[in-house]
């Protein structure tokens, strides 16, 4: 089974408030891209790595890589998520595609190798966490509309794994072109979706609490 993966590097940090981008900025001393980057790097399953960025930061990933003897093929992306993950499906081959965010620094290879290998039985996985918090709809006056039932609700994460023609046709058939995931599309062509227990160290960063955040746990792990 040939396994290849999308780390994916080009958002633009629009909610970020640094002028730095948030791929760039440092967590407890390393650059966020350089941890699911040097993790993806390692992995023994992942035989082809791509990695898609874009323009403001693409020279210095590169210098990363290269100063590293990472093996990996740098790719830009799209104006949007979905964009971006074709690009760096157009350069994947193999029998499996791995897709992660690289805003989610934090991840290991227990969750890669547990979505690769539900992947390889089901064709679609994705990482979750279940919902702990109350959770509401809210209606057009910023009131609540209605509670539900948190039992039956999920967070959605990545890593996210799939049969690659699976996910070459959920790109190839999307009408959505502004899909937040690549699950998403997949569940749009009637496949199910197999859900693998992620963690909350998989926590994205979008703001400069999340960084803070994330600090915390490395503080009291040995997550390097």
């Amino acid at each position: 089974m040939k396994v290849s993966a999308i780390l994916l590097l080009a958002g633009l940090s629009t909610r970020f408030d640094s002028p730095k981008s948030k791929q760039v900025c440092l967590l407890n001393g390393k650059p966020v891209f350089a941890y699911p980057l040097d993790t993806l790097s390692k992995n023994k399953q992942i035989s082809n790595l791509v990695v898609v960025v874009n323009k403001k930061i693409k020279a210095e990933i590169e210098d990363y890589i290269n100063k590293n003897n990472i093996s990996a093929k740098v790719v830009l992306g799209g104006k949007t998520r979905q964009e971006s993950v074709e690009a760096g499906l157009a350069i994947c081959d193999g029998d499996i595609v791995v897709i992660h965010d690289g805003a989610r620094p934090l991840i290991d290879d227990i969750i890669i190798n547990e979505v690769v290998e539900s992947a390889h039985i089901c064709g679609a996985s994705t990482a979750y966490i279940p919902e702990t918090d109350t959770v509401t709809k809210i209606n057009k006056d910023g009131c609540v509309d209605e509670f539900l039932d948190r039992n039956v609700i999920a967070k959605i994460q990545t890593p996210q794994a799939f049969k690659f023609d699976l996910i070459k046709e959920a790109h190839e058939r999307a009408t959505n072109k502004d899909a937040t995931d690549d699950a998403t599309l997949v569940k749009a062509l009637g496949h199910e979706i197999k859900l693998v227990l992620g963690s909350k160290k998989l926590t994205k960063v979008t703001t400069i609490e999340d960084i803070k955040y994330l600090e915390g746990l490395l503080k009291w792990t040995n997550i390097k």
